[in-house]
């Protein structure tokens, strides 16, 4: 069990771009067809850091200015530090404090067009500007774990205050939405009958973002526990769980792209459901390792004043992560 005492997430302002395949992009075109078959979608569209009006839309999805990125992941750390009060932010520059870096790909450097070896390692290794930001001088590590990245670091967090290591753990987090890999992580193989799309019009969204989340044991309103790795034997039985055996929960919060049975039957039964159900990627579209923490989103928005909230993160392979969140 641990804390929230802050947390800040930014996204692009900029409008969303639609991605056209094109012919001198011959892997990257084939790989967005595979996607779009295995998410049942038509369309796919992108908000990413360092786009411009001005630009050529096609490729300038492809290579933004990267030092908007960067400079993303500044804001996120000093909106963060700005939400605790001075007393707060003191506690935490001479507290015993760890620092995890959080990304999807682990190394995106290769397709950035980057000339400077300090915003290389920043991006792919250390953010060393936040680090000391943070005032932070007994541990560092960076995490890459695809979806379930931030669950992964939240875990070790946890960990790490319950066996009072240390006071603060502090988790940047960035979510870099390069369309060569968001394709090749969906493209999932599905069965022949689960291949048709529905004639709706469905548009995927992918939304760079990056975030902050201060951690510790001092209480604050959100309160988190993090739950372990889940690989049900079938869709019943992770009804039969969310449903039976957790008559608490007032909301439950899918990050996933593409919906399980399960999610799919809550959705559908919503109002005969004593809880909420929600797709956070239908709602704010998807950000990988991020996806997750629209949830906090989503009860900063439109939660009841108090309750309690599970948010779901399945995987690529059928199983899944959660953490439970207490909110008042």
């Amino acid at each position: 069990m641990m804390y929230l005492s802050s947390f800040a997430m930014t996204e692009p302002q900029d409008k969303i771009h639609l991605y056209y395949p094109c012919w001198l992009n011959v892997w990257e075109s084939h790989m967005y067809n595979l996607a779009l078959k295995s998410t049942k979608s038509h369309a796919w569209g992108f908000k990413r850091f360092g786009t411009s009006i001005d630009g050529y839309t096609r490729e300038m999805i492809r290579t933004p200015r990267y030092k908007d990125y960067i400079d993303a992941m500044e804001q996120a750390s000093d909106l963060a530090l700005q939400q605790l009060s001075a007393k707060q932010r003191m506690q935490l520059f001479k507290s015993r404090t760890a620092f995890i870096y959080v990304d999807s790909w682990g190394e995106s450097g290769p397709f950035e067009n980057i000339s400077s070896a300090l915003h290389t390692a920043i991006i792919d290794t250390l953010p060393k500007n936040l680090v000391k930001k943070f005032s932070v001088k007994d541990f560092t590590c960076k995490i890459r774990g695809e979806k379930q990245s931030l669950v992964q670091a939240m875990k070790v967090a946890e960990d790490y205050l319950n066996w009072d290591l240390f006071d603060y753990v502090v988790i940047c987090a960035a979510y870099r939405a390069i369309p060569v890999l968001v394709f090749s992580e969906e493209d999932i193989g599905v069965n022949k009958k689960e291949k048709k799309r529905s004639d709706d019009f469905k548009m995927n969204l992918s939304v760079e973002r990056v975030g902050c989340f201060i951690f510790s044991r001092q209480e604050s309103p959100i309160k988190v526990k993090c739950g372990h790795y889940v690989i049900p034997e079938d869709d019943q039985q992770l009804l039969t769980d969310i449903i039976e055996k957790e008559s608490d929960i007032n909301v439950f919060a899918f990050s996933g792209m593409r919906k399980m049975a399960s999610e799919q039957t809550l959705l559908k039964n919503e109002n005969n459901s004593p809880f909420k159900a929600i797709n956070l990627t239908d709602k704010y579209g998807n950000s990988g390792c991020l996806s997750p923490a629209l949830s906090w989103i989503y009860l900063e928005q439109q939660a009841s004043d108090y309750g309690k909230m599970r948010t779901i993160v399945p995987d690529n392979f059928g199983g899944y992560s959660w953490f439970d969140t207490w909110y008042s």
